[in-house]
């Protein structure tokens, strides 16, 4: 039986002492079935600021002296945030207390507290630097070079190497040679010296090193890849199950350079279909303790912006070797099964194979065949013969998973609909336009058969009481969901629920708000309601797909979880010493960092592509939603393109408005009027800053009318 919260904080000794979490498993008899609760009710003690997570998977009670790791943030006015590593409140850094960190750096606290009973922090060392590229201004002072970076949370000088060519004044990108405290002093070296084109690929250069991201890979890495052999021995062949004659096909994008994942289905004779998902088995050729596992491992995952991919691993096995080209026979790792009728799956093994692309299939080109491109779209049929014999496949793996499909909505799962936003450069390189990516059930098709083989891994793994990196999704906390009440009710749409929220219980609300003039609105702030998943080397719910575990295992190419995943299946096989839970848990800890860095930078860049955009557009007006709102003024998210702007407060015309915490709209001080989520407004786009990302938009009129302020 789970002990109540009073109970478990008493199991924890006086700080600065702390306990892993298999030792609270030990102490309290938590058997296999209960530990996804028990996990469940140390993180909520987390959130609550009880008990502090440590790395290696220990926990400690708050203020311990010492000990607490996480990733820090400095506002450009000098002081800083620390986010803890596993969660909890983040702590105050005075700028007297930074010592030596930068901005983005992960680094070792010791907490104390005020005589108010608030916390504070100290740096006590740098665990790992979070910046080794920036972009600034190379200036020349008295003799010595700097450079001056143009993000205000990081120094404001650095010193610089000279470099022939380079000029007083230019924006240059720089690597960090020597941080603080080495003993030779701080010293950067300048590696991109940029034109001043204005070229769209050059503003993408300069969010991309100014992030700190990698761009070119070591020598050794990419020595160790071009020194990979292109086929596979016959050793090797002899002891991988022989898959060749399956007709397994690749469905991707039609942009797409790299192909991590193969399918094949067959209807059985009894009902039901057997289904074969391969992916590529980047582990044969990414060995532990590499020059090409450190890079990939430092990476964590490819970063996917418009007009470029920086991927995890070099070319030479991204595209080429790892890649799963059709006719090329490669090594792969398999998930087969039986999806029964009803959608449940059955009969499941993991195993090595060598397999050959069939057929390399574009998501549209699927979709033409199984007929999924619109409602009155009939299945066609392919000009090419060998594309067309591979339909009952085809057919098969459309039938299935839509038997799994329904299944996980009867289990219950979150279904929520937010288009995501794409650039669409035209043929100059220029933005063209930004607008949702179009989907379609052959999307949906491939995204289920990834579901599935992910939770035949984590099962794999949970039935033999084998460690692995799970992917973890918490449910909502309490203040999200009575966030996102609040703004559903200010919105005449007012969510219901009895007990703690289910993704049933939200799937039924959404359903029932789908004919809602603010449905999309609706979706997304639902979404921005949720928390964040992470990968954790112990196993725990995936709240949003309804899974009592899971993982990622279906694209090694790409992320690094899934990598460590490959490995850890085969030492099973081998049957060698399981990992260390402490090594899994830091792992774990390091890969769901890296994931954060790779999603701001997507974010960043798209940001400022949409931007971009909007510079090519000042003075035009467009009719919009408000899906933000903030003391400074509205966001506003335009109909016709999937970009948002800031309208200002002092720029909304007949009043003074001011923002009113309680009801989260701004309200006029004098005719009480206000502007709250779902508002509609024509707009003109004004102001647009491309390097700072920013779209400023001018009032030109309201489009329907304005909500009166809610309270309560």
């Amino acid at each position: 039986m789970i002990p109540d919260d009073a109970t478990l904080l008493a199991a924890f000794p006086a700080p600065p002492g702390d306990l892993h979490f298999r030792a609270l498993l030990r102490q309290f008899s938590v058997d296999r079935i209960e530990r996804p609760e028990l996990r469940a009710r140390v993180r909520a003690l987390v959130s609550d600021g009880k008990l502090d997570r440590l790395p290696g998977n220990r926990y400690a009670r708050c203020a311990t002296e010492g000990g607490l790791i996480g990733t820090l943030s400095v506002h450009p006015k000098g002081f800083g945030f620390v986010t803890l590593d596993g969660g909890g409140e983040s702590v105050y850094i005075d700028p007297r207390s930074l010592r030596e960190a930068w901005h983005r750096d992960r680094v070792r606290l010791r907490v104390d507290q005020r005589s108010d009973g608030r916390s504070f922090g100290s740096v006590v060392e740098v665990v790992e630097r979070g910046t080794h590229t920036l972009v600034g201004t190379l200036r020349e002072q008295r003799g010595r070079w700097v450079v001056h970076p143009q993000d205000p949370r990081l120094p404001e000088h650095l010193p610089v190497e000279p470099q022939r060519g380079a000029r007083d004044g230019d924006t240059v990108a720089v690597e960090v040679e020597r941080f603080p405290g080495d003993p030779q002093g701080t010293l950067t070296r300048i590696i991109r010296v940029f034109g001043t084109d204005g070229a769209v690929a050059r503003e993408t250069d300069l969010v991309v090193y100014d992030l700190g991201l990698r761009v070119e890979f070591p020598v050794e890495a990419e020595a160790e890849a071009d020194a990979a052999s292109p086929t596979l021995s016959a050793a090797e062949l002899a002891r991988r199950a022989d898959l060749r004659a399956r007709p397994l096909v690749t469905i991707d994008p039609e942009t797409a350079r790299d192909f991590d994942d193969a399918i094949h289905t067959a209807p059985l004779d009894e009902g039901g279909w057997r289904m074969t998902v391969a992916i590529a088995d980047v582990s044969h050729y990414v060995r532990e303790g590499t020059a090409l596992d450190d890079e990939a491992q430092a990476r964590g995952t490819s970063v996917y912006l418009p007009d470029r991919v920086l991927p995890m691993l070099p070319e030479r096995l991204s595209g080429d070797l790892c890649s799963l080209r059709p006719g090329v026979d490669r090594a792969a790792m398999v998930a087969e099964f039986t999806v029964e009728r009803d959608g449940t799956l059955t009969n499941a093994k993991v195993y090595e194979a060598v397999i050959c692309s069939h057929a390399r299939f574009t998501y549209d080109r699927a979709a033409r065949m199984l007929g999924l491109r619109g409602d009155a779209d009939a299945p066609q049929p392919d000009d090419d013969p060998a594309y067309e014999a591979l339909r009952p496949a085809l057919e098969a793996t459309l039938a299935a998973t839509r038997a799994r499909r329904r299944w996980r909505a009867k289990r219950g799962y979150l279904h929520i609909e937010v288009g995501e936003p794409k650039i669409w450069l035209g043929a100059d390189g220029e933005v063209a336009d930004v607008r949702a990516a179009p989907r379609h059930e052959a999307h949906l098709m491939v995204e289920d058969a990834m579901l599935a083989a992910n939770e035949i891994v984590a099962d794999w793994f949970v039935e033999r009481e084998l460690p692995a990196l799970f992917r973890v999704h918490d449910r909502p906390t309490d203040a999200s969901i009575t966030r996102f009440r609040t703004q559903a009710a200010a919105l005449e749409a007012p969510l219901q629920l009895k007990g703690r929220p289910s993704p049933t219980a939200l799937n039924h609300y959404l359903r029932d708000q789908g004919k809602h003039p603010l449905s999309e609105l609706l979706n997304l702030l639902l979404l921005r309601s949720m928390a964040k998943a992470v990968y954790d080397e112990e196993v725990a719910p995936h709240f949003g797909l309804g899974a009592p575990a899971y993982l990622h295992f279906t694209s090694p190419i790409r992320r690094y979880p899934d990598l460590v995943v490959h490995r850890l299946l085969k030492r099973a096989f081998a049957g060698s010493p399981v990992e260390d839970s402490e090594a899994l848990d830091g792992l774990a800890e390091h890969c769901s960092r890296r994931e954060r860095v790779a999603v701001d930078a997507e974010r960043t860049v798209l940001d400022m592509y949409k931007a971009r955009f909007l510079s090519h557009h000042i003075g035009e007006r467009f009719v919009g939603t408000v899906v933000g709102v903030v003391p400074l003024g509205v966001f506003v998210q335009l109909d016709d393109h999937a970009v948002e702007g800031l309208l200002q407060a002092d720029r909304l015309p007949d009043d003074d408005y001011r923002f009113d915490k309680t009801t989260g709209t701004l309200v006029g001080r004098k005719r009480k009027g206000s502007v709250g989520l779902g508002a509609r407004i024509e707009v003109a786009i004004g102001r647009v800053d491309v390097s700072e990302r920013r779209v400023d938009l001018n009032f030109v009129r309201h489009v329907g009318p304005r909500r009166a302020p809610r309270r309560g």
